[in-house]
């Protein structure tokens, strides 16, 4: 684990460098409380041996080639074990569906409730052996069917429809039942995230506004809701942004405000929200030169950058850095251990009064 540590401490200072951001001191990686049997979701690729028997797992890197993977240590032991079930199941039963590509399977706070969704290459949906997945998984408590006639590399794609159960998982985020439904992104490693938040709170403070940029279904603007008078959560997937709403009004929280919109097409109603501290949190493609632009426009004196991508990051920080944004620190976080994937959270202040109107 230290060896890993040390790695993915190296490649991010790496990219760093590249974007020539040399002098940025990068802090020791975050490590995870748990190295094994902390991954709350397992999206695997169904498929068949050359001899016939059935692959339940993961294609191997740059290939279509299903690795099975009847051992993944890496999940939660009630996910491992439900897909093992699984597997047995679609060894021995023969009504299930030729066009079963992939099976996305998830949970929230609570593992013994979760959430299967099957992917199938057709354009309408053939009949399922709901009776028989039900039976041989008693830890699915709900079911819900994704067709991608496409076949590309994207495991959902288009409209997801639930067919049996519970519609969604649930996930307990500072006092918050989180709803989390199965089109929507939700972190993997569920044990790392209270250290992240305890980080973002210390460094972003409190205060008036907070932004909460490609929020997801608010993870980060839940968690630090009470520290300001109002969050804006700005999220462009339409299924994130419906669960945050959804979770808001469950729960009977005020000050939090969600705006369902790309953040690219947002740009003037975070501008009119004249945010003091911003929690930016994008895809791995970063944030676009516009979105960097409309930051550095507003009154923003503390930005929190969470990346899962170490090229994109360090871009955005240099761009950050000449609108203006002095780096405070820089550290990777072992999301996900056993894996070669670095992200990390980097801090940025300027000075109060300070609003940059050229393009960083």
């Amino acid at each position: 684990p230290r060896d890993q540590l040390r790695r993915k401490r190296d490649a991010l200072a790496a990219a760093l460098g590249r974007a020539g951001l040399r002098d940025v001191e990068v802090l020791p990686c975050l490590p995870s409380p748990r190295v094994a049997a902390y991954r709350n979701r397992a999206k695997m690729a169904v498929g068949l041996s050359r001899d016939g028997r059935v692959r339940l797992g993961y294609f191997r890197h740059g290939t279509r080639e299903i690795v099975d993977a009847p051992d993944c240590r890496v999940l939660l032991p009630e996910l491992l074990e439900t897909t093992r079930r699984l597997r047995r199941l679609l060894e021995r039963r023969s009504d299930v569906p030729r066009e079963l590509r992939h099976v996305d399977l998830r949970c929230g706070s609570d593992p013994a409730r979760q959430h299967l969704t099957v992917v199938l290459r057709a354009t309408a949906c053939p009949r399922l052996p709901l009776d028989a997945i039900r039976a041989s998984c008693p830890a699915v408590s709900g079911i819900s069917v994704n067709l991608n006639p496409s076949g590309g590399s994207q495991v959902l794609r288009g409209p997801i429809r639930h067919i049996a159960g519970d519609r969604e998982v649930r996930v307990r985020v500072a006092d918050v039942d989180v709803r989390v439904s199965p089109a929507s992104f939700f972190q993997v490693n569920l044990a790392i995230l209270p250290e992240i938040h305890r980080l973002l709170a210390r460094f972003l403070g409190s205060g008036g506004t907070l932004a909460d940029l490609y929020a997801g279904v608010g993870t980060h603007a839940l968690a630090l809701r009470a520290r300001f008078a109002r969050v804006v959560a700005v999220e462009g997937v339409r299924a994130a942004a419906a669960d945050l709403r959804a979770t808001i009004r469950e729960n009977g929280l005020a000050g939090v405000e969600v705006v369902a919109s790309a953040v690219e097409r947002a740009l003037r109603r975070i501008r009119e929200a004249a945010p003091e501290a911003v929690v930016l949190n994008p895809s791995r493609a970063g944030a676009r030169p516009e979105v960097l632009a409309a930051l550095a426009a507003t009154p923003a004196t503390r930005i929190a950058y969470l990346s899962c991508e170490p090229a994109t990051l360090a871009r955005d920080l240099a761009a950050l850095s000449r609108a203006g944004f002095g780096i405070d620190s820089v550290r990777p976080i072992d999301m996900m251990p056993q894996t070669a994937q670095v992200e990390a959270l980097a801090l940025l202040l300027r000075p109060a009064g300070v609003v940059f109107r050229g393009g960083p």
